[in-house]
């Protein structure tokens, strides 16, 4: 109609419609950005929030209530309080153990847990693609294994870090020297003395202070093919690109707990998707 103003169609962050009226010289978008025809879908779609609980399409791995689906040295492992727990004191170290998911290998998956660290001296992490070292005459030695880990202690030296595990047992093929520290993307080659740093997921010191100390914290691992990423608290931790020919392409998914003196630590809320 003459006299009417040109109304444009701005698509806000929320995804609403929202009409403004055009700049004054008929100018509908002085910045240069090219509005959407009406009737048509804008040229990009914003991401929605992730949401960490959303289980839609993933697979429980734990009842909340008993050990069933799981597997290894049941002693040192129960469940309290609706989480899976393990714990060591100084008095009687446990030393380094592990329980693994008894659903099989995987090779490309999503793992999601909330996990919560005790004990000054504690570490623990999650393994993946574990490779079973076999049993001999020391005892639990049927639970040891090799595998890629995300690393997690109480002090935050080792949490967010992606590595290969574990040295403990000293036999089959010692696990490679490379570490993707909190803040690093790397990529591992056949040179297991020179990893190379891609880049950076941010901050380390603004990593660290999203960790939740002594409390829950929402962990997530995306693995596929060559590349593994490592999410605690909606932030990416770590990245490795795996470009070596050791790589490890599908395995065991364990949960783990070491360290020294009185320690704890407790998982619950664990699911898990596999990828095509």
């Amino acid at each position: 109609m003459k006299g009417t103003a040109l109304l444009v169609c701005l698509f806000a962050v929320s995804g609403v419609a929202q009409a403004q009226p055009a700049p004054a010289g008929g100018a509908a978008n002085p910045a240069g950005a090219r509005p959407a025809a009406a009737g048509r879908a804008p040229r990009y779609v914003e991401p929605v929030p992730y949401a960490f609980n959303d289980h839609a399409g993933w697979q429980p791995m734990f009842d909340g209530k008993t050990l069933k689906g799981w597997e290894g040295p049941m002693d040192v492992w129960r469940v309290e309080n609706g989480a899976i727990v393990s714990s060591s004191t100084a008095a009687n170290p446990n030393g380094s153990v592990y329980l693994y998911w008894g659903g099989g290998d995987l090779k490309d998956f999503e793992f999601k847990t909330e996990i919560k660290l005790e004990g000054e001296g504690a570490n623990s992490g999650v393994q993946f693609r574990a490779q079973m070292l076999g049993k001999t005459e020391k005892k639990n030695s049927e639970w040891e294994s090799i595998g890629y880990q995300a690393d997690y202690d109480y002090v935050n030296t080792q949490t967010g870090a992606l590595i290969e595990c574990c040295a403990g047992p000293r036999r089959g093929r010692p696990p490679r020297p490379f570490k993707a520290s909190m803040g690093q993307v790397i990529r591992v080659t056949d040179d297991d003395l020179k990893p190379v740093l891609l880049g950076s997921t941010g901050d380390p010191a603004a990593l660290k202070a999203s960790v939740h100390v002594g409390d829950w914290n929402e962990l997530h691992i995306v693995v596929r093919g060559r590349f593994m990423l490592y999410f605690l608290n909606g932030r990416l931790m770590s990245e490795v690109i795996e470009d070596s020919s050791k790589l490890m392409d599908h395995g065991r998914l364990a949960i783990q707990l070491e360290g020294r003196g009185d320690t704890k630590v407790s998982y619950r809320n664990l699911w898990l998707k596999t990828l095509p």
